[in-house]
């Protein structure tokens, strides 16, 4: 029999809001709230990057330098800590608590992939029950913690990246039934990689690719 798998995206599927922008916001109110004076800075590197003038990667190391800083692993953890103690269970949408339901009764193991940062992200996903995540890694808080190590997990860096950890618990793509739940049509390679692709909560642009690639729709929100 084949291993069942369930993967969920974190922002906008798991969780009903996106997790960067608001980590940043909070760890500078509790780690250095000065660095709350430097948000309208952050709102223009977002602009740049909607610009085309950032990489989604130098803009996250961006707004990692700008409003968090230089920190020590165990800074880190607490901050990561306070977070998930902040915005859970309050941003887990109905549909995506019945669908983890649902994914745990048939017995699937549960993976996380998403673009949001491993330390926060990591830390939602044990509370929520995940076995694994694969997420944005940083550098060594001790050094370079700025500074995105192995690329951001977005878009078509997931596929390989769900296939090495599939590989690393000794499983092959042909062992596993595949489900994949996302909000964003930038996932597509992973979607049309899953046996079962799911597309959440679609606009009507996400809508026309789900019809056309035989991508099932859903509601979490």
């Amino acid at each position: 029999m084949k291993r069942l798998i369930a993967i969920y995206d974190l922002d906008g599927t798991l969780l009903k809001h996106a997790t960067f922008t608001p980590f940043l916001l909070f760890a500078a109110r509790r780690h250095a709230p000065w660095k709350l004076a430097l948000v309208p800075i952050w709102i223009g590197a977002m602009i740049a990057y909607k610009a085309g003038l950032f990489s989604r990667e130098a803009l996250k190391s961006f707004g990692l330098k700008l409003l968090v800083g230089r920190i020590d692993q165990p800074g880190l953890d607490e901050l990561a800590v306070a977070f998930a103690d902040k915005i859970l269970p309050g941003w887990i949408g109905n549909g995506a608590q019945i669908a983890l339901s649902r994914d745990r009764g048939e017995g699937r193991l549960l993976i996380l992939a998403t673009a949001a940062m491993e330390f926060y992200a990591g830390e939602i996903a044990r509370r929520i029950g995940f076995d694994h995540v694969i997420a944005t890694r940083h550098a060594d808080p001790r050094g370079a913690f700025c500074q995105i190590e192995g690329g951001n997990c977005y878009g078509d860096a997931k596929v390989p990246r769900v296939e090495a950890l599939l590989a690393s618990i000794g499983l092959s793509r042909s062992d596993c039934d595949v489900r994949f739940y996302t909000d964003s049509t930038s996932d597509a390679p992973l979607l049309d990689w899953s046996d079962e692709p799911v597309l959440v909560d679609a606009g009507a642009r996400g809508r026309g690719m789900a019809k056309a690639r035989g991508w099932a729709l859903t509601r979490f929100a």
